[in-house]
């Protein structure tokens, strides 16, 4: 069926968060070092790549249990720290930057397709695009926090595939995580591509829905590979 809309999720494929991501490793394991327990960067590190590889959904928090286990009362300290830092950075994203292959693909995507923003964010996020000079170029400019709904709900696809007035089938999802851009995506019945970047690129698909059309490794592939989707 020919493609006549493409859903693009934000972080990773248009937006670098390695700062981001880095500040919640170190904040996690300054966490454990306050519950006394010392745990070397590189091995949290480890653990969480390895909870990533298996599309674990709260791969930060899964690599913490595997620390504090079976202690509860310890997790729930910790989740608690991790989750106040990750609000602090919502409201102060330092070091989060729009990719430089993203400020050229935009453009080139809207000039041929309805682009819509798909993507679990802050709707801070979105004056970050206008700086960049790149929100009008989507058709649908709601995040997940001006939505009520987030990823991987089938129900935030459906929202903006309505929005759109397209079918599931006349969409591609464009992100970098299987676990909540492509296996979603493909549940409702749409095709999905994979930008292999960032913290996500190692995980690996844990069923026949997990596996997306096409596999990119940045976004600036992502013009000439649509064409081979209609």
């Amino acid at each position: 069926m020919t493609l006549r809309a493409v859903l693009l999720d934000l972080g990773g494929p248009v937006l670098d968060e390695e700062a981001e991501y880095e500040g919640w490793e170190a904040s996690v394991v300054c966490a454990l070092a306050a519950e006394g327990i010392t745990v070397p960067p590189a091995e949290f590190a480890r653990e969480l790549g390895a909870a990533i590889a298996r599309c674990d959904p709260d791969a930060h928090l899964s690599a913490v249990w595997n620390f504090v286990r079976p202690d509860v009362d310890r997790f729930r300290r910790i989740r608690g720290a991790f989750r106040d830092q990750r609000r602090a950075f919502v409201e102060n994203p330092r070091g989060v930057a729009v990719r430089p292959e993203a400020r050229e693909a935009i453009p080139t995507l809207a000039a041929r397709y309805p682009l819509a923003i798909a993507a679990n964010q802050p709707k801070t996020v979105l004056s970050q695009l206008e700086e960049a000079g790149l929100l009008g170029h989507f058709r649908w400019r709601r995040v997940s926090e001006g939505m009520g709904i987030g990823k991987p709900s089938p129900l935030f696809f459906r929202m903006i595939l309505d929005g759109l007035g397209v079918s599931a089938e006349e969409a591609v999802m464009v992100g970098d995580r299987l676990d909540f851009d492509v296996f979603p995506a493909r549940l409702v019945g749409m095709r999905a591509v994979r930008v292999r970047v960032g913290l996500y690129a190692g995980q690996e698909p844990i069923s026949p829905l997990h596996v997306p059309d096409l596999t990119l490794a940045t976004l600036a592939e992502l013009p000439a590979a649509l064409a081979s989707l209609g």
